[in-house]
């Protein structure tokens, strides 16, 4: 009720612009979804309800079949969100010459709250284990030979030059917590490279020292995730870590010296660490958008194309002073790519394609993309019939984009098919821009990719339809001025011509895809169809 009646006022303080039809569309989704009313759409909140529902409403006016729990429009997800109930939290070092060291959270020390409410004490021996790294296939243990059961494993950040930044990432972000759990650690702590201290500064790290922590939690109400079960996450400063590698086999200065030139291997170091915390549990639901298009074909329909889209943002501003504005609004992230991703179920709805298409709106991609990971752990429809996904994640629409970038198109076919879809469209494809920053790993298309089913991850790219640069600067401007900040709003100077043209490609992408004669497939030899896809057939990679 409280939506609806808030409508006439939306619809009135956003009218549609004199332009394409679609983009008009598009504007009045981000205009409501960007709302104050929706609060900025934290999940848990009535304001991503809101969201939430007036996705699924749109979804039954054009006729799709729900896809969610028990044949509804929704998936929930539910989530333990800790918090801090200690004042203040800390770890002493007790160091081999006998010394014992505090550190404090926010200063010396970045400290998670843990799983089990109230106080706790969790102490162990350490053992460092290299970068922390573990993939079988590549021929990667960093715990190989090392008892962890019941200590502390000690790790490097990030990975060893040299790899794939896209696998790097992806190792780095599962394996540390996956492989120390496996092995029976009580917990990770991550010590910095040299490479790490020069990309962020500890002060402004340590700024994390008090935040909330969301964990996934399964149908049997445990915790769900990549080494989600771990009881202690934390990160120390260098001096610190000087400290706890005293009296070993190497010490911290040799460590981070070795790890500027490749792996480092593992050695118990030979003190202790315990950390003293209280924690507040709180748990938290929130819900998935799905909906079904079933496909025309009577062969084809039995595979499922996935456009995915996520439709959280990061709430309000706590610290926000009197009269200030205090809503994260989200109006480009992601407002626009849910916008996308509601015009393209209109469209398809109207002519549907030969494949089954599903369409996803996740929620807590902010958190870590928790919606999408639980789903891709938790599915609703049977994972072996998804063939494909299409992430849209905060296009920036500023600019007269003249070309795409397709993260992880040179992956799989799905490259190809991009390359059609922006062809139509007089648009270029692009590599990616920023290769060290391994966008491949970080947005919902990423928990398709780990059980096997290629992915793409589609943004405007840097150049201008008259042959500039213009839109590289629209991209560091946003994300300089506007990413996570309240002034990410319908009142940003929209391009409305690049509004439809980008709504169309990604129409037109998902048809490509969802009439192709074969279902895409991973290129041989890529290390993510071969990690996750051992079996599928693979398809010879174009020079």
């Amino acid at each position: 009720l409280l939506a609806l009646a808030a409508l006439p006022l939306i619809a009135a303080a956003a009218p549609a612009p004199k332009t394409d039809p679609l983009a008009a569309s598009f504007r009045a989704h981000v205009a409501f979804l960007a709302d104050d009313l929706l609060e900025g759409r934290g999940i848990g909140t009535p304001g991503h309800e809101i969201a939430a529902n007036y996705i699924a409403q749109h979804f039954a006016r054009l006729g799709l079949t729900p896809a969610g729990d028990n044949n509804s429009w929704f998936q929930r997800v539910n989530f333990a969100e800790s918090r801090f109930a200690s004042e203040r939290e800390t770890a002493v070092i007790e160091t081999a010459a006998g010394k014992s060291i505090t550190l404090e959270n926010g200063i010396g020390l970045v400290l998670s709250p843990g799983n089990e409410a109230g106080p706790e004490s969790v102490s162990g021996e350490m053992v460092f284990v290299g970068y922390g790294l573990q993939d079988k296939s590549q021929g990667i243990d960093d715990f190989a030979g090392l008892d962890l059961k019941g200590r502390y494993a000690v790790v490097l950040a990030g990975a060893p030059d040299g790899m794939n930044s896209e696998v790097a990432a992806h190792l780095a972000r599962t394996s540390k917590g996956i492989a120390a759990l496996d092995a029976g650690a009580v917990g990770v702590i991550t010590v910095r490279t040299l490479k790490e201290a020069a990309r962020l500064p500890w002060d402004k790290f340590a700024s994390r020292g008090r935040l909330p922590r969301r964990v996934l939690l399964g149908p049997d109400g445990k915790a769900l995730g990549d080494g989600a079960a771990l009881k202690v996450r934390a990160s120390i400063d260098d001096v610190a870590a000087a400290a706890i590698f005293a009296g070993s086999a190497m010490s911290f200065a040799d460590v981070q010296a070795a790890a500027a030139k490749g792996p480092v291997k593992g050695f118990p170091l030979a003190g202790r660490f315990k950390i003293n915390r209280a924690t507040r549990l709180e748990r938290i639901s929130s819900p998935n958008v799905l909906a079904l298009l079933p496909g025309t074909d009577p062969k084809l329909r039995a595979e499922i194309v996935v456009i995915s889209a996520h439709s959280d943002h990061v709430g309000t501003k706590a610290t926000a002073k009197p009269g200030e504005d205090r809503i994260f609004n989200g109006a480009m992230d992601n407002a626009s790519g849910t916008a996308t991703l509601l015009e393209a179920a209109t469209a398809l709805a109207k002519a549907p394609p030969k494949r089954s298409v599903l369409f996803l709106a996740t929620t807590a991609e902010e958190s870590g993309l928790l919606g999408a990971d639980y789903f891709s752990r938790q599915p609703t429809v049977d994972v072996k019939r998804l063939v494909a996904d299409v992430n849209i994640d905060m296009p920036i629409l500023t600019c007269d984009f003249g070309d795409v970038v397709a993260f992880g198109g040179d992956r799989s076919t799905l490259g190809a098919a991009v390359a059609l879809a922006a062809k139509a469209e007089k648009l270029g494809v692009s590599p990616d821009p920023q290769p060290e920053e391994a966008v491949f790993t970080r947005s919902d298309h990423y928990p398709f990719v780990r059980k096997g089913v290629p992915a793409v991850f589609l943004k405007t790219g840097w150049s201008d339809v008259k042959g500039g640069q213009s839109c590289k600067e629209a991209e560091r401007s946003f994300r300089l001025n506007h990413y996570h900040e309240v002034s990410d709003q319908i009142d940003l100077p929209f391009d409305w011509t690049a509004v439809a043209k980008w709504t169309r490609v990604n129409i037109g992408i998902i048809r490509t895809i969802a009439n192709g004669k074969t279902a895409p497939r991973w290129y041989e030899g890529d290390y993510f169809g071969t990690a996750f896809a051992p079996n599928a057939p693979k398809a010879p990679k174009a020079r």
